[in-house]
This record gives C-alpha cells, sequence and structure tokens, in this order.
C-alpha cells in the first residue's frame, strides 16, 4: 500500500500534526503542526508543491522571577510552510516563521518585539509496506535553525527576557514516527510521536527537551470539505536557565483537543480554520495556556 496526498482536500491541503509544555512558544503544540504537514504518514506525489500561509494566535503566563510577580506572553505566528514531493515516498518541507510577541511583567514596561523567527527543515520517509497492509508508516527528521535574533536589547542595553526574544539562539533536532489507516467508508485515522531535542543556545539557556503525541481522524463532509478531530499534545522537560538552575515553572504536560475545518476554494486552492483547546493540564509551578486560534490557506502546483 502505498497512500499519498491524493484526496480532493483532505488529503491534499494543509494537516497540522504534533508539533511544537515550557515556557516558551517554541514548545507549542500546534493542532496542524509548527509546519505545514500531511495528516499522517501521508506524502506527496513526485514533483507536487505545496506552499502555505496561516497565521496563529495563543497567549500564556506564568509567575515570573521575583515572588509575587507575573509574566504574560501574547504572541502572532505567521508561518509560510513548503512542501515537495520528490517521489512518492520522500516529502521535503521548509517552513519560514515571522513573529510578533508581547510580554507584560508585573512593575517592568511591556515589551514588544518582532521579526523573523526559527526556519525549519525537513523531510519525511514513507516506509515501504505490502498490498494487503492496513496501516501506512513513515520517518520525520527535522531540524530548526537559529535565524531568529535572540540577543535584543531594551533602551538602556540590557538583554530581554528570553521569551521575548524572536529566536531560541539554538540549533534543535526532531525525529518522529508516523502512522495512517484509511477505513472501508474512507476517513482517514492517523497518528504520530515525535521527540525533540533542544541546543543550548549562546547565554547558556536550554529549554527543555519534548515528546509530542496525536491521534485523530479526518471524515469528508462532501467532496469540497472536511473535518478534522484531533488529540495532541506535548510533555516537556523543565528549562535550564543561563544561571545553570532549573525553571520550575515551566515543563510538564499539556494536551489538546484540536477541531479543524477545510474547505476547497479552487481546483488548487484551498482554506482552513482550527482551533485548539486545552483539555488536559499538569505543568509544573504556576502555568496558565489558553486555546489556540489558526486559519491558513494554501495552494498547489
Amino acid at each position: 500500500m502505498n497512500l499519498s496526498i491524493r484526496k480532493t482536500f483532505a488529503l491534499s491541503a494543509v494537516g497540522f500534526s504534533a508539533a511544537h509544555a515550557s515556557a516558551c512558544s517554541v514548545c507549542i503544540a500546534h493542532p496542524i503542526g509548527a509546519g505545514l504537514q500531511a495528516l499522517g504518514a501521508q506524502t506527496l506525489h513526485k514533483g507536487s508543491v505545496v506552499i502555505g500561509l496561516s497565521y496563529t494566535a495563543f497567549s500564556k503566563s506564568q509567575a515570573g522571577d521575583l515572588p509575587g510577580t507575573t509574566e504574560r506572553h501574547r504572541q502572532g505566528e505567521t508561518m509560510l510552510d513548503v512542501m515537495k514531493g520528490l517521489d512518492d515516498r520522500w516529502m521535503l518541507r521548509a517552513s519560514v516563521p515571522f513573529l510578533t510577541k508581547r510580554m507584560d511583567m508585573t512593575g517592568d514596561p511591556t515589551v514588544n518585539t518582532q521579526g523573523l523567527g526559527d526556519i525549519t527543515l525537513g523531510g519525511t520517509y514513507q516506509i515501504p509496506s505490502g498490498l494487503k497492509d492496513k496501516i501506512l508508516f513513515a520517518t520525520s527528521l527535522d531540524v530548526k535553525l537559529p535565524t531568529g535574533r535572540n540577543g535584543q536589547t531594551d533602551g538602556l542595553g540590557s538583554r530581554l527576557d528570553e521569551h521575548s526574544q524572536i529566536g531560541t539562539g539554538s540549533t534543535d533536532f526532531s525525529l518522529g514516527l508516523l502512522a495512517t489507516y484509511e477505513d472501508i467508508q474512507h476517513q482517514l485515522w492517523f497518528a504520530g510521536l515525535r521527540v525533540r531535542w533542544n541546543g543550548r543556545n549562546g547565554t547558556g539557556y536550554h529549554y527543555g527537551n519534548v515528546l509530542f503525541y496525536n491521534v485523530g481522524f479526518s471524515h469528508d463532509l462532501d467532496p469540497a470539505s472536511s473535518f478534522v478531530t484531533e488529540l495532541n499534545g506535548r510533555f516537556a522537560a523543565k528549562d535550564r536557565m543561563d544561571t545553570g538552575d532549573l525553571d520550575e515553572n515551566s515543563g510538564g504536560h499539556l494536551g489538546y483537543l484540536s477541531l479543524s475545518y477545510r474547505r476547497n476554494l479552487g481546483p488548487a486552492t484551498g482554506l482552513i480554520a482550527s482551533y485548539q483547546i486545552p483539555v488536559l493540564r499538569n505543568l509544573n509551578g504556576t502555568q496558565s495556556e489558553s486555546g489556540l486560534i489558526t486559519i491558513g490557506i494554501y495552494t498547489r502546483k
């Protein structure tokens, strides 16, 4: 069995799988992924290219460095994603984010930053299977490059808080295992596990390593639209600060119920809207996260 992305919308457009709990947006578990990805183990046909543009908004808060203080983060992420099928088994992808951040800290002025974030490059390999096999598997490998600024300062020349920086300043690697199953009613079931090993940046700060998971299914509503339901989330280790101490208000487990609606806008274009609702919480220390709203469009060549 070889399942490439071929259905009108549910399989040919953008799909979000578990990606980016830590104290920073670097560990968001997007409902449709940190980048443009297929559902489960699907790949694009040879020579096919999909280009997507999406916007994601979220907010979170945590205890500040000083007792009795609070940090509140608000972020918008505009993401340009490109996928290309090298053949019916290999698929390459790239994700280029532009971030806007706002941080409000008790007793301090509001800090606003924006700019190009950390670019991610990766690929998916669909594991060969037999004609009678009902489940398709694939592996993925990604590297996040330190392209976003990580040394921004305030008006007095002091370095901004780590979570106000646009980039993490580190090179991170991810390895995943993906699965897809299409039942007799042509509903697509998919699941995945992915581990990300985060590097240290130039100041010695290290975001905790993360295990992401997801399971869900896609159901065609009509020939031009589909609905996707997914449970996804992440287990994250605590961050290690530049002082060498662990950040007690970072890491833990957070799981989401993700609901996505997708619709064709034309022969080669489509739209997707998604909301990610936190439903499982076991975060360390004092942390709180809101849901994520994502809207995107794509075109296929």
